[in-house]
């Protein structure tokens, strides 16, 4: 793997929202659905896709109770492998008026390439646009370090209310673990924006 301080541009389909309901009674399920196209796939700081585009989507189901659960796909370029699907499932609750936070897990699978296969649970603290979120490896990590690798990271999410529709998003993060992508630190500043029914997104990582 290799990482990289990149610019990329990504254009993500509207989610659908598709809620079942029966004469007037609205359902405990909500279904919703994505499309992207980016021209680098990058996570945690490291290219996924060796710097090229990425078509990518995910499907997910989410009930009033504050449970959650979906999948998510995206083409890589790693050794003997192309495909990456996401399953994951949460749970999501309020601590406080202001406060919020989520607990769950997310499996990280390899077509053609078990031995990059990697489960993390995870769990978060949201307020004021904040998000704190921590992830331990219960498996080995992506095949280059062993379990009990942690992620931390701290999102913020801003809504520029000077330009209606504009979204500022920043992120950092840090990897903790023998061997984990040599304990790197990574951040990311992206900027979104609709685009003809798509969300325009601009984002530079390292």
């Amino acid at each position: 793997m290799k990482t990289h301080t990149k610019i990329a541009v990504a254009f993500l389909a509207a989610a659908s929202s598709i809620t079942a309901q029966a004469a007037d009674t609205p359902s405990a399920f909500t279904t919703t659905g994505n499309v992207a196209f980016t021209s680098d796939y990058v996570f945690r700081g490291i290219s996924q896709t060796g710097g090229h585009t990425a078509l990518q989507g995910g499907f997910d189901v989410a009930h009033t109770s504050g449970l959650s659960a979906g999948v998510w796909a995206s083409n890589v370029n790693w050794t003997n492998t192309t495909l990456e699907v996401d399953l994951y499932a949460n749970y999501g609750f309020s601590l406080s008026k202001d406060f919020s936070a989520t607990v769950g897990y997310l499996a990280y699978v390899y077509e053609g390439n078990s031995s990059l296969n990697t489960g993390e649970i995870n769990a978060s603290v949201s307020a004021y646009g904040f998000t704190a979120k921590l992830s331990h490896a219960v498996t080995d990590y992506f095949g280059i370090a062993g379990s009990g690798t942690q992620y931390y990271e701290l999102n913020y999410a801003y809504e520029v209310a000077a330009i209606k529709g504009l979204s500022l998003a920043l992120h950092y993060g840090v990897t903790d673990g023998k061997n984990a992508a040599s304990n790197d630190k990574d951040y990311a500043i992206g900027l979104s924006y609709p685009v003809a029914g798509f969300t325009g997104t601009v984002s530079y990582s390292n």
